[in-house]
């Protein structure tokens, strides 16, 4: 080819913001001065838009377009001209001539300092910013693997500097047209090109093209309204929260599993246990929402796993700061998809309340009034108070009017539409300050922090025989029976009686009765409702003339099927009450829940014991996550009432190196007058599932443990439980049912097929060998008379 003619360079002009207006404004071109803090707000505020003409959008045709020169040492950033014999990559993935006889375009050049170090351009200051908005370029860079170009965005507010986009030199000329999003940010800020390269022979780097796209704040994209995504096409109206610490993951599965919506498609994932998410949140927004005049209910699947995991938030942001918690859950619900509702409220021509309350705070949330209307964004969350674990996102669906009753509860973000009447008066409230009356402590998270509610029974709230009644939303019926399960304390002293009530069709039925549990305990309870119509269920509190006491709830959830047997469980459509302590003084590990389904991050059997298929489910853990922060793992039953000849019945499955073999599950008993172990078994190479019984006995109420230890580290292998059955009052010996022979997994049929083959050839090898042997000294020791006689057995021939 030809080679281009070039014209000289130009250097990049540096920053100086000389205006003949005052030092706080900026001079348009038409000579009026505005406030210096709307230019480069994406928003045109001069007449003649000026105001936003230098803020970075240029193809470097006549000027640099707001760029300046920040370089110290050998390399800066300039502008080069060349004629149209010269190529350029202008968006497409091969490179393209340009259509202009003469193309000015920035590239890096040699500077006039001593110091190796990149070449450095900055845009004017920008923003604020809305959710869509995205920098778009054209580049090419030929490069040595020293070499790089990347784009980076800086808060001088916070001091920080965030990477967004980059890439490496190869040796070869590479390049093509980059989008890169810049997010929402409320604070002006400035991007920065930096670029690195060793202008000996033919390398260079430059970019042309530049511009910024949907920026501006009120700005809404053709997708901006689509809260309903399954993500099989994209983000839909959902974006990155760039200030986050770590990132949301538009992905196919990484070992977690595949998606919601057809199994080999698309979700959104987060895992703050990768090394670079040194911070504390991930957040997805949407655009800023007009105000809405009815409330509407958002659906979504998500997933929570990992033995250590933290927590996933729903949240509506409105104008000025304010958030209100919609939905909340935290700490690991297995690595299965789980549906939840939330309801959007209305903000626009009406009263709404909103609930805040500042970040780490442990005092009651606060509540504002308001007349007027408000735009929002819905953000879902992720706080990194875990480090071991993953949170998926998929099929959101949006529709109009509120959300019906919610089948789970925890009372961490809402009453969930609880209503509450009568004498007393039900709150939902936590115990940050130590001084409420009410458990120290709540049953979601075991924490002063957590939420949950409570009515007041002391005779000033509620005299004796008066009543306080809490009522839910109308569950619809989707099978004949379903199951109600709750947690509730019940204080000391003389705190009156809990009752459970169902009601269909104006008819109230009296289901459970609680007045004799009493302490600084949660317990568990569940009723099993065979409904015919949509039901409600009414808890009433009856004051009992104490002086003081409490009654508490926490922690609804509603099931199909009818409920089981206290601390008996299947694992299919729940954990029964079972789970792992949360202690954040101590390095504690949650069990998980699972399926049969292959996880690369959660390994397990292929098969659950109950169907005895891959879509089973059961409690499961690795043990070589027991590690430098921990030696063990526990999974805990509901308190249960002292027992005098009860039994357990369980299935479990050990996969763990012989070598190390170490490990052991035991079977412990907790109680106020200590620890017992009453089972154990050390690791081992898998056998299938395998049963066990376990005859119970304490003089007083306790709970029983499946505790993971080991002595060494670490200690690779995985255990699992399942068909756990426990029967009070009947002893182990009255119920020939149970668990007494191994169910073996596919794996072991195998292994046992491919044993008894080996040992039928070894057998027919044997055989063989001895045929042979006795045909050989049958043949040496015949005469020539005898060998043509009928051969038959004799004395001589089995002679020793």
């Amino acid at each position: 080819g030809v080679s281009p003619s070039e014209e000289p360079l130009v250097t990049l002009p540096s920053w100086t913001g000389a205006s003949p207006c005052k030092a706080e404004e900026m001079a348009c071109d038409s000579g009026d001065c505005i406030a210096a803090e709307l230019a480069c707000d994406f928003a045109d505020t001069c007449a003649d838009g000026s105001d936003e003409k230098h803020c970075g959008t240029t193809a470097f045709e006549s000027e640099a377009g707001g760029w300046h020169d920040v370089s110290v040492g050998r390399l800066r950033w300039g502008l080069q001209t060349v004629t149209e014999l010269d190529t350029f990559l202008t968006g497409e993935a091969v490179p393209t001539t340009k259509t202009m006889l003469f193309s000015t375009f920035l590239t890096v050049q040699a500077g006039e300092g001593q110091m190796v170090g990149p070449a450095k351009a900055r845009t004017p200051p920008l923003g604020p910013s809305g959710p869509a908005c995205t920098m778009e370029m054209s580049y090419r860079i030929h490069s040595d693997p020293q070499g790089f170009l990347s784009i980076s965005v800086t808060d001088h507010t916070t001091g920080t500097t965030q990477l967004a986009w980059h890439t490496q030199g190869h040796g070869s000329i590479a390049g093509g047209h980059v989008r890169v999003p810049l997010g929402e940010r409320s604070r002006p800020f400035q991007v920065e090109l930096l670029a690195l390269v060793d202008l000996q022979g033919s390398a260079s780097v430059s970019v042309d093209n530049v511009t910024f796209e949907q920026c501006y704040l009120d700005v809404v994209s053709p997708t901006a309204a689509e809260l309903s995504c399954n993500f099989e096409r994209g983000m839909c109206g959902w974006y990155q929260d760039l200030s986050s610490d770590f990132k949301w993951v538009h992905s196919m599965g990484q070992g977690q599993g595949s998606d919601h919506t057809t199994g080999s498609g698309y979700f959104l994932s987060v895992d703050p246990s990768v090394p670079w998410s040194r911070g504390q949140r991930a957040r997805l927004l949407t655009s800023h929402q007009e105000p809405a005049a009815a409330p509407r209910c958002l659906s979504f699947w998500y997933r929570l796993a990992g033995p250590q995991i933290g927590t996933l938030n729903l949240k509506l942001r409105l104008e000025g700061g304010e958030e209100m918690v919609l939905w909340t859950c935290r700490g690991t619900q297995g690595s299965i998809w789980h549906r939840a509702w939330a309801t959007l409220p209305a903000t626009g021509q009406q009263r709404y309340q909103v609930r805040s309350r500042p970040p780490m705070s442990l005092t009651p949330a606060r509540h504002r009034v308001s007349d007027t209307t408000a735009r929002g964004q819905v953000a879902f969350e992720v706080l990194r108070d875990g480090f071991l674990g993953d949170v998926g996102l998929d099929d959101l669906t949006l529709t109009a009017g509120p959300c019906g009753a919610e089948l789970s509860c925890s009372f961490e973000a809402e009453d969930c539409g609880l209503t509450a009447s009568g004498k007393g008066t039900w709150q939902r409230q936590s115990n940050g300050t130590g001084t409420a009356a009410g458990p120290a402590t709540d049953h979601t998270t075991g924490t002063a922090a957590g939420h949950y509610m409570v009515v007041s029974t002391g005779s000033a709230s509620l005299p004796a025989g008066h009543m306080a009644a809490l009522t839910s939303q109308p569950y619809q019926p989707s099978v004949p029976a379903q199951c109600l399960a709750f947690w509730y304390q019940l204080s000391i002293g003389t705190p009156g009686t809990l009752g459970v009530f169902v009601e269909q069709r104006g008819v109230r039925r009296k289901a459970l009765s609680v007045s004799t549990v009493k302490g600084s305990s949660w317990h568990r309870s569940h009723i099993t409702v065979q409904p015919n119509a949509d039901w409600q269920v009414v808890f009433e509190a009856v004051g009992a003339g104490g002086d003081h006491g409490y009654i508490a709830l926490d922690d609804l959830h509603v099931s199909d099927g009818a409920c089981p047997e206290p601390a008996s469980c299947d694992f299919e459509q729940d954990t029964c009450g079972w789970s792992s302590p949360s202690d954040p003084r101590l390095y504690s590990f949650a069990w998980g829940w699972k399926s049969g389904i292959i996880l690369a991050k959660y390994p397990g059997p292929e098969q659950d014991h109950t169907l005895g298929t891959r879509n089973g489910h059961y409690m499961h853990f690795d043990t070589s996550m027991l590690g430098a922060r921990g030696t063990s793992a526990l999974l805990e039953s509901p308190p249960l009432p002292a027992a005098t000849d009860s039994c357990l019945r369980f299935w479990y499955h050990m996969d763990i190196l012989e070598h190390l073999a170490s490990g052991e599950l035991r079977v412990t008993l907790h109680s106020a007058a200590g620890q017992r172990t009453v089972w154990s078994m050390v690791g081992h190479h898998s056998r299938g599932w395998q049963g066990a019984v376990v005859p119970v006995q304490s003089p007083s109420e306790f709970q029983i443990s499946f505790e993971i230890t080991t002595r060494r580290w670490p200690m690779q292998g995985t255990v699992a439980l399942d068909d756990i059955v426990y029967s009070t009052g009947v002893g182990c010996h009255s119920n020939p049912e149970g668990p007494v022979e191994e169910k073996p997994s596919g794996s072991f049929v195998v292994e046992v097929v491919l044993s008894l083959l080996l040992a039928l050839i070894i057998v027919v090898l044997v055989a063989a060998g001895v045929w042979y042997r006795l045909k050989q000294q049958g043949l040496g020791s015949r005469t020539p008379a005898q060998s043509n006689t009928p051969q038959g057995f004799d004395n001589i021939t089995f002679r020793d």
